[in-house]
């Protein structure tokens, strides 16, 4: 199993503010302080950062879920986001408590999977993903906002290297 960092950043008004304190190596999510968990579990929309092929950042909101090891996002076939990701499949993610926007979380990562809709054997993950996404964001199952025209959804499973938390709730 893959590890990665957990770095807290020191608050101001310490010596050191702004700089990291404490460091640790972690195999899970769930090893993450409560306060930096819950950030995942809400319905805290996150902005991600994938780099085009120009070699600028995007940013993008999206929305996130977790299964102990990977973060999990979703998204379309074809989509800026999805077109960056496979050509450089590195990104971060920054979650900002919406009640403190001195609690926030930012995640770097990879996509180690790509688990597309139409996939015989694994593509259910996909759709199931975006079901349980618009059930935590928008409170609907199924997701209610597909392509009446057609869309492959895409299950993009990122493992963390490192993540730095900062502030509490």
């Amino acid at each position: 199993m893959a590890t990665f960092e957990i770095c807290s950043l020191i608050m101001p008004g310490n010596a050191g503010a702004f700089t990291i304190g404490e460091r640790k190596v972690a195999q899970r999510i769930t090893e993450l302080a409560p306060e930096y968990l819950m950030l995942l579990t809400e319905p805290i929309t996150a902005t991600m950062a994938t780099i085009t092929p120009s070699g600028l950042p995007q940013l993008t909101p999206v929305w996130v879920n977790h299964d102990e090891t990977f973060i999990n996002l979703n998204s379309v076939r074809g989509r800026v986001k999805d077109r960056n990701l496979r050509k450089q499949p590195k990104l971060s993610l920054m979650l900002l408590n919406p009640k403190n926007a001195y609690h926030w979380m930012t995640i770097y990562g990879q996509v180690v999977e790509f688990i597309e809709e139409d996939d015989k054997a694994r593509g259910h993950l996909a759709t199931e993903n975006i079901d349980t996404l618009s059930e935590k964001y928008l409170k609907r199952r199924p997701y209610p906002f597909r392509d009446p025209k057609g869309e492959v959804r895409v299950l993009y499973r990122v493992q963390p290297t490192r993540i730095v938390t900062f502030g509490k709730p």
